[in-house]
């Protein structure tokens, strides 16, 4: 089926923005431009309207950890029965009907990758699903294993410290890294061996064949996630960074992936006490190239990605990395930036029209397509075609 948009300020994100048409077939972009002449299945008149791709959530636990976090029935976000659990992953754990996902379609977030919690210095593997309601849960799949999750600071202690106190310092969660990627490491040099899911999981990321992205907080721990990972001759990207602005130079000169975020809870723990809205925008002038920003859903509301990276900008980000920050810069960090992330020809047809800048605090949010489809109409008062 074929769709064209129509008169629309085009937003692309890889390059300028314009008024015009973009046309959509078999699920794909195939063409954007000032004027499309053509026939299609289904024409939208968007004049005044403002047409972005579907944003991407780079971070969140959406099905896996429930808006009802104090209950342990509905938390399936960390596997607390051991500090190093390389092998699990969020795809086994994740509750498809979770109301997050209609939430997150609601606001025009097409592309979720999920990830297990924070509690364990290696936490699992992540899920990046497309957020087509329309399908079965194993046909949103796009990406099985999206990331190796790890963590450092504060969370590892206080899980562990009480489960048998494995943990109780930084110093111990340094170490549980050093030996796990050893242990991998002497286990990949038998010839005969019986298999280890948790070295062959760890083998993918000293290989190269998985990203590590690390849960940091504080500077200090960012960098000691660098001393490990140079030991190892491998890169770490960065979820949360609240203190990447005290480091800012470093990670620039590494050309360190970061994700940033949730910028607006409160500072319920010592590691978030120096939080501040301008830590994007002093990334960017520093030369990070890859800002992504995150709500860390149930954390913050997902609904709220967009409005956190109006207010990294109203922080000194620029407006345009602003906008890249929720849809194409997650797209490179997961890898995925060849499929979704911007309104190029042969990607996915994930798009939004809002009825004005998306950066604008009150802007709604009138259609989602995802794949080319209409997975959200307000008109239809939110609810599924």
């Amino acid at each position: 089926m074929s769709l064209l948009i129509k008169n629309a300020m085009i937003h692309p994100v890889t390059s300028k923005e314009f008024i015009g048409d973009l046309l959509i077939d078999n699920g794909k972009i195939i063409d954007r431009s000032h004027k499309i002449y053509v026939q299609a299945d289904e024409i939208i008149d968007a004049t005044g309207l403002h047409c972005y791709p579907g944003m991407v959530e780079e971070h969140c636990h959406i099905g896996v950890h429930g808006e009802k976090t104090n209950q342990a029935s509905d938390s399936d976000t960390n596997e607390w029965s051991d500090p190093i659990t390389p092998q699990v992953r969020a795809l086994d754990g994740i509750k498809p009907f979770d109301p997050g996902f209609k939430e997150a379609i609601g606001a025009g977030v097409t592309t979720l990758n999920i990830y297990p919690g924070s509690a364990n210095p290696m936490g699992g593997i992540g899920v990046a699903l497309k957020n087509d309601l329309s399908v079965t849960y194993e046909k949103r799949i796009i990406k099985e294993e999206s990331g190796f999750k790890m963590a450092m600071g504060e969370n590892p202690k206080r899980a562990h410290s009480e489960n048998g106190k494995k943990i109780m310092t930084r110093m111990a969660t340094a170490e549980k890294i050093r030996t796990a990627f050893r242990k991998a490491l002497d286990y990949d040099k038998k010839e005969e061996k019986p298999y280890d899911m948790q070295c062959e999981a760890i083998l993918k990321v000293l290989k190269g064949e998985l990203q590590a992205h690390v849960h940091a907080h504080q500077a200090d721990d960012m960098m000691t996630v660098l001393r490990i990972f140079d030991e190892f001759s491998i890169k770490p990207s960065f979820e949360h960074t609240t203190e990447g602005h005290l480091i800012a130079e470093e990670l620039a000169k590494r050309d360190i992936k970061v994700a940033v975020g949730p910028m607006f809870t409160a500072r319920y723990k010592m590691e978030v006490n120096r939080r501040t809205l301008k830590t994007p925008g002093i990334l960017e002038k520093a030369g990070v190239k890859s800002i992504t920003l995150i709500t860390d859903h149930p954390v913050i509301p997902i609904n709220n990605l967009p409005i956190q990276a109006a207010l990294a900008c109203k922080n000194g980000l620029s407006k345009d990395e602003a906008l890249r920050a929720i849809t194409i810069n997650p797209a490179i960090n997961l890898g995925l930036d060849h499929q979704i992330g911007s309104l190029d020809i042969d990607k996915d047809a994930d798009v939004i029209l809002t009825d004005r800048e998306l950066l604008d605090p009150t802007h709604r949010v009138l259609y989602t397509f995802v794949n080319g489809k209409i997975a959200y109409s307000l008109k239809e008062e939110g609810l599924i075609l």
